[in-house]
């Protein structure tokens, strides 16, 4: 099994500065952490960050720390509150691609998880220690029998812990950055990987470092209509070489003209959209690892494979798809990629009076699909409707079924738009935009900035569910929609709401009437440490 570990950019900086910052003494912080199960690997995905000021220490050097007993006592309590694996950075003096845990270190953390491992039912412990130039990481995991479990139960017998300390594999941080540590680089001494001479011209631009980061991902794709499949081309051109892909449409007469790959034989035997793009990532790498699935993002199986990928892209039709995609991104801190078009046209006179696009990439703890208003809410709710219910929303004009305007070459410019935006992620070569609208009436291309919000429900550390992962369950979105069918429109609101073939905005006073229930509640405890253990259960069957 492999170990990693998983952060913000806005964390990540946040800690450099704070370890690297005072180099006069050593330096602490504690991050506390959900877990990701996936099947060859567990992530520890930081929730939490505390920062430790001089005041928090009994003994501060630059050789030693040592924390005041109620310091360490508050950390182990709000970690044993939240069913949270706690880690532990502190910085060494000087520089240079070495690093490594003093015997000091190796003493304290062996003892540290070990009482961990005591007083929260077999809870791993990490521990992170960085210069200025190298970090090293691991993850102590102590394993406990069966028959030590019930002697525990029965009697207050004392029981031996035997910590064992396994190197983590990377650290993510922020958008697509990775960071091997020094103990994984010394295990890790194979050569450089083979690359292509299919991508020689952009190796030429960007360099093999470049090509290795687009061979190494794992992208999600959810839509694989028009702007999907493009986001598809455009990325295996690049060079990744691990998909999973999710639609639950297949291709019709009506898709050829913008679907990528499709032809008039795909419509007529109602060829999978996901098919469709497996086979355009094979026409340029045949041995990619292509999951395709077809199902829709509530799908758990889809769920679970998607939660495995380094990105996710949205590039669905509607809001309850990127609502799921949204909380999906933000609870196992997956960098996420939306993107969508929209042509209006006027119903009288045949106008076109909007031709745009955007694309976003949401940063990650600081602001969500959701704060910044991309996704609504309320819409989410009536796409989830029951047939009967979304008969009366569209009899009242809330909803239209009508199919959207869709034009190729529109909607590859967005994709393009996007693809170079994961380019720039990957390998920066321009400053990053977070937000694009493509105003193409005009031919504008406009940056917008986002307010993020400290108590939103979805990517607050307070009260949402950053970086939680397997220790919250995903919402079962349908039964978590609430719909509450809104009144007729007066003729006044159908005039003022035309919208030629999207589906009619809803008066303000109306924001509440179809809402998901997905704010993440106290957690549970017992639930909490139930998820944690089966996490990070062996895959063997757990031994006597």
């Amino acid at each position: 099994m492999d170990y990693t570990l998983a952060l913000t950019r806005h964390a990540a900086a946040t800690m450099e500065t704070h370890l690297l910052g005072d180099r006069r003494t050593e330096q602490m912080a504690v991050t506390l952490c959900g877990v990701s199960r996936m099947p060859h690997e567990v992530r520890l995905l930081v929730r939490d960050v505390i920062l430790l000021p001089p005041d928090a220490f009994r003994r501060q050097s630059i050789a030693q720390l040592e924390l005041k007993p109620e310091v360490q006592a508050f950390i182990h309590r709000r970690a044993d509150e939240h069913g949270l694996v706690q880690v532990d950075w502190h910085s060494h003096p000087g520089g240079g691609s070495y690093v490594a845990f003093s015997p000091t270190d190796d003493r304290y953390e062996a003892a540290q998880a070990a009482y961990l491992a005591h007083k929260m039912n077999g809870v791993p412990y990490g521990s992170v220690v960085v210069n200025e130039g190298a970090m090293d990481a691991r993850l102590w995991i102590t394993r406990v029998s069966k028959s030590a479990r019930r002697r525990k139960q029965a009697q207050p017998a004392p029981i031996t812990y035997r910590p064992q300390a396994h190197p983590l594999q990377a650290i993510l941080s922020g958008d697509l950055q990775r960071r091997i540590p020094v103990s994984t680089q010394r295990l890790q001494r194979a050569g450089a990987s083979f690359i292509s001479p299919i991508f020689d011209r952009q190796v030429r631009a960007f360099g093999q470092a470049f090509q290795r980061k687009m061979n190494a991902l794992r992208v999600g794709v959810v839509g694989l209509g028009a702007m999907g499949g493009a986001m598809v081309e455009h990325l295996a051109r690049l060079g990744v070489r691990e998909w999973v892909l999710v639609d639950p449409d297949v291709v019709t007469l009506s898709n050829l003209n913008r679907l990528v790959n499709a032809t008039t034989t795909d419509a007529q035997k109602a060829r999978p959209k996901v098919n469709v793009a497996r086979s355009t990532v094979r026409q340029v790498t045949p041995k990619a690892y292509v999951r395709a699935l077809q199902a829709d993002v509530f799908d758990p199986e889809a769920q679970r494979a998607l939660k495995s990928c380094d990105l996710l892209i949205a590039a669905t039709d509607n809001h309850s798809s990127r609502v799921a995609l949204n909380r999906l991104a933000v609870q196992y801190l997956i960098p996420l990629v939306h993107l969508g078009f929209n042509v209006t046209v006027e119903p009288k006179g045949r106008e076109v009076a909007d031709v745009s696009g955007e694309v976003a990439i949401p940063d990650l703890g600081r602001w969500c699909l959701q704060c910044a208003g991309i996704v609504n809410l309320q819409q989410a709710g009536w796409e989830l409707a029951s047939p009967d219910q979304r008969a009366l929303l569209r009899q009242r004009g809330y909803v239209d079924d009508t199919p959207a305007p869709a034009v190729h070459h529109l909607d590859g410019v967005v994709a393009a738009l996007a693809a170079a935006e994961i380019h720039n992620l990957v390998h920066a070569f321009r400053p990053q935009q977070r937000y694009l609208v493509y105003d193409a009436l005009q031919t504008k291309l406009v940056p917008l900035q986002v307010t993020p919000s400290e108590n939103c429900p979805v990517c607050s550390a307070e009260h949402g569910v950053l970086g939680l992962g397997d220790l919250e369950p995903l919402p079962d979105y349908r039964r978590a929609s609430r719909v509450q069918l809104p009144p007729p429109r007066r003729p006044a609101e159908e005039t003022a709401a035309g919208t030629g073939g999207k589906a009619a905005a809803p008066p303000a006073k109306q924001e509440n009437m179809a809402v998901f229930q997905l704010a993440t509640p106290l957690p549970d405890r017992q639930e909490r440490a139930r998820r944690m253990q089966a996490a990070m259960a062996e895959d063997e069957e757990e031994w006597e």
